[in-house]
């Protein structure tokens, strides 16, 4: 898994960004699997940038919307008989085992509400499926970083050379509900989560004791921050968000979700976990392994005894962090 940085795409990646219509051909380039009563873990599973992001599917008849949280890569598919290369194809029309064989949204039966964790290429890349017709959420920390003419450098379309899709969203604010088209509540709030990117955000559902952090962490594979990250911010985030799952009632059954690698795991134990990790990078128990560059920036990259956590980032991120802990 590469996760955003640094590899070099197949000739066909420009190729996937087409729609493509369903098709009975190859495996799907998506798998489904339920987590909740009404949740549903979408997996983009051998897209060509080699990032398998998951996508969160909750479903709310009460307000006939499906909300989708990222949109993965676009069907980028490595499998050049993939069937379902659309994201809104598959989920109106791939059989789903959970479902007994039916579609997560039977012809899309159900609207849309879409939520970005943030705003790189490997949860946007399927956002115009849904942008014609659907409300699109991001974050309001920082407008400026989603400003159009910045868009193409800090989602890293640019990097790789391939389009930055074109949508509008509208921005939240912190802790706010997130609703259908009609303002319907969709049962999570909406949280800002500043660290990995300035826009990144999570998503709380306190019915079902779920929370997603998008690529504010994740396990058994590199924590990356981009030029644009900040350890410091990213370190409030996890104190905000472990807060936030201690004082639940049920705090013990909360699990936390992740956009890559990581779902329906213990959220305190993962959240204090990770911040274990970084706090013995930041204070040099943990030693660099490798360097590279990155973007015009000296990346290094520090690898946890047994691989649960790493880290990729700039270096001048873990010296900001220590400058700022002493």
């Amino acid at each position: 898994m590469c996760l955003h940085h640094g590899h070099t795409l197949p000739s066909s990646a420009h190729e996937h960004q087409t729609a493509s219509p369903p098709s009975p051909g190859g495996e799907p380039a998506f798998t489904a699997r339920r987590l909740t009563a009404s949740t549903f873990l979408i997996t983009e599973v051998d897209d060509v940038y080699d990032e398998h992001p998951f996508i969160y599917a909750k479903l709310v008849p009460a307000a006939r919307t499906l909300l989708l949280l990222d949109t993965g890569c676009g069907g980028a598919s490595r499998d050049p008989d993939a069937s379902f290369t659309r994201l809104r194809d598959f989920l109106e029309h791939a059989p789903v085992d959970d479902l007994g064989e039916a579609p997560v949204n039977a012809g899309g039966e159900m609207g849309y509400v879409v939520v970005l964790s943030h705003c790189h290429y490997d949860h946007i890349l399927g956002v115009e499926q849904f942008a014609e017709d659907s409300p699109v959420f991001a974050s309001r920390h920082d407008p400026a970083f989603l400003e159009p003419k910045k868009l193409a450098e800090h989602s890293l379309c640019a990097d790789l050379g391939i389009r930055t899709p074109s949508y509008t969203p509208s921005l939240l604010q912190h802790q706010s509900p997130v609703t259908s088209r009609d303002g319907v509540a969709l049962g999570v709030t909406l949280l800002h989560t500043p660290g990995h990117t300035p826009d990144e955000l999570a998503l709380w559902d306190e019915q079902e004791g779920m929370l997603y952090v998008g690529d504010t962490l994740y396990e058994r594979a590199p924590i990356i921050f981009p030029n644009e990250g900040s350890i410091v911010k990213w370190l409030e985030t996890i104190d905000s968000l472990t807060a936030l799952v201690a004082s639940f009632r049920k705090s013990d059954s909360v699990k936390i979700n992740c956009g890559h690698m990581t779902a329906q795991q213990p959220a305190l134990e993962v959240l204090r976990s990770t911040k274990a990790f970084m706090v013995d990078v930041i204070e040099g128990r943990e030693k660099v392994q490798r360097r590279m560059m990155k973007r015009g920036e000296e990346f290094v990259e520090y690898v946890q005894e047994g691989g649960r956590y790493s880290l990729v980032c700039p270096e001048r991120l873990v010296r900001e962090a220590r400058e700022a802990t002493r």
